[in-house]
């Protein structure tokens, strides 16, 4: 169907058309042909920057979602390495520092080298107690003391070895350690106390 108002529109251009020289015709209709073809190229233009610009966006969301995967994953495993630590807090409650460490020693075949294990301070952060102690080790080799360190820190009983000193000396032409150390061993606390004027 052809909309009237169109007719007189039309009419005038085929007057126009009609009224030019075949080279006028000639350049007329390349002029209307590039003028097509840039129509056409624009909007192929047009239509590639917005498919670019939606596929960024997909991109940018997509990795968005991996960044939150990837935070939530990590707050997993985060909350399974507290529950961990928790329940071997709690197995290990009932084992004081000082009868670990002679354990340790004895394993480590230096029982009798296990000068000392002197409580110094204690904090309380939340439900966690924390508490120093002073250990001293004397008169072993170096192979001992590596072995002591192993039994200490691969049993899984809740402690950090804070810092270490050693001091070397001959004896009978046999070069003998002596080591101090600062560790902290820590606790949970069931029944914390209330704040003043709080509900137990």
């Amino acid at each position: 169907m052809n909309p009237t108002f169109l007719e007189p529109a039309r009419a005038r251009f085929n007057e126009l058309v009609a009224t030019m020289s075949e080279r006028d015709r000639k350049l007329f209709v390349g002029l209307v042909v590039v003028v097509a073809v840039a129509v056409l190229g624009g909007l192929g233009w047009l239509g590639k920057g917005q498919l670019a610009d939606a596929r960024s966006r997909v991109t940018a969301r997509e990795a968005s979602l991996a960044q939150i995967d990837a935070l939530a994953a990590e707050q997993a495993a985060g909350a399974e390495e507290v529950a961990r630590i928790e329940a071997e807090l709690k197995r290990r409650a009932g084992e004081d520092l000082p009868a670990f460490m002679e354990k340790a020693a004895q394993k480590a075949g230096v029982g009798t080298n296990l000068a000392a294990v002197r409580e110094r301070e204690v904090s309380t952060q939340g439900n966690l107690e924390e508490k120093r102690y002073g250990v001293e080790l004397n008169k072993v080799s170096t192979a001992q003391l590596a072995e002591f360190l192993h039994a200490v820190e691969t049993d899984g009983y809740p402690l950090r070895i804070r810092n270490m000193k050693t001091r070397t000396s001959t004896q009978a032409g046999v070069k003998i350690l002596n080591a101090t150390f600062e560790v902290s061993a820590f606790k949970l606390v069931e029944n914390a106390e209330s704040p003043e004027g709080g509900t137990p």
